[in-house]
């Protein structure tokens, strides 16, 4: 590990040998396309760690309550593991590998990406519903016709920081087969030693995953393998109450605009009927992934007809 500029840095990856490719226009080689994994990554999100307010908790932590506080054991978490990491002079994002357990649509997979957003360590998400290979984890060695590198291994090159959040969604549907166990794989990566010195068959060299920050979501635990649930923090978490509409309307707004690339004000006004409808909606089926669908809706019926009026 090394610090710089004040932060902490580790390199995942040592050397990536050459596979044989030339880089010119035509061609570009493995080592040159993924050079990036071996320099030194940031640990990020330090700032996020540090206690604010009077609760005493980490600004991460406290931000988490407040946009869902039907998921304080979630935010417990976080704020248990800030408090944690500071006081072993470890300042950076360091989970062990969580599994939110709750009803479809209380936000689950929302809050784990809100948690890479937040903490500035960048976040990936990844669904295990009907997935029955191994290659979506682990990826494609060299000699396959497109290789690519283990899927931790890609996250940290976009996000650009060692530890991302990994947000592996609806873990419990994941269906093993010839092809490969994705539930498996992801094993090896879970472990503390095997994921330090994780084998990419891409790469052709080892690499360190062990300060990745997995987090899995699922419905029910009851069809997950005890290796896995041997290996992750349950975390049982209930489903949004009908009083939460006011506050997970705007936090939902500007996650909306988040991903348009867009500031909140730049989205289309909401007239009081339509937002009285979005409230009713969400008091009615306490579903964060059904708001934020209707609000996605909204947004692109507003801009159809901003176009009509242009043209």
């Amino acid at each position: 590990m090394t610090v710089i500029n004040g932060m902490p840095h580790v390199r995942p990856c040592r050397s990536i040998p050459s596979d044989g490719l030339a880089d010119n226009e035509w061609s570009t080689s493995i080592a040159t396309q993924h050079a990036l994994l071996t320099q030194p990554l940031p640990l990020a999100s330090g700032a996020m760690l540090e206690r604010a307010g009077s609760s005493g908790e980490s600004r991460l932590a406290s931000t988490l309550r407040a946009e869902a506080p039907w998921m304080a054991a979630f935010a417990d978490r976080i704020a248990e593991r800030a408090a944690l990491s500071l006081w072993a002079g470890r300042p950076w994002l360091a989970l062990r590998p969580m599994l939110l357990v709750g009803p479809p649509g209380a936000g689950k997979t929302y809050l784990a990406r809100r948690l890479g957003a937040l903490s500035g360590c960048g976040d990936a998400v990844l669904s295990f519903a009907g997935v029955n290979n191994n290659a979506v984890l682990a990826g494609n060695p060299r000699g396959f016709r497109h290789p690519q590198p283990c899927l931790p291994a890609m996250v940290m090159q976009q996000t650009k920081t060692a530890n991302p959040v990994i947000v592996i969604d609806e873990v419990e549907k994941a269906v093993a087969s010839d092809l490969g166990d994705p539930v498996a794989t992801m094993l090896g990566m879970l472990e503390g030693a095997g994921g330090a010195r994780y084998f990419d068959g891409c790469l052709a060299a080892e690499i360190d995953l062990s300060h990745i920050n997995w987090v899995m979501t699922a419905n029910r635990i009851d069809r997950l393998p005890a290796a896995l649930l041997s290996r992750v923090e349950v975390i049982h978490v209930p489903g949004p109450r009908p009083e939460d509409a006011e506050l997970v309307l705007p936090t939902l707004w500007r996650d909306v605009a988040d991903q348009l690339g867009l500031p909140p004000s730049a989205l289309p006004q909401v007239e009081q009927a339509a937002e009285t409808a979005l409230l009713r909606l969400f008091r009615r089926t306490r579903s964060v992934r059904r708001l934020r669908q209707a609000i996605e809706t909204l947004v692109a019926v507003s801009a159809r007809h901003r176009l009509r009026e242009v043209h």
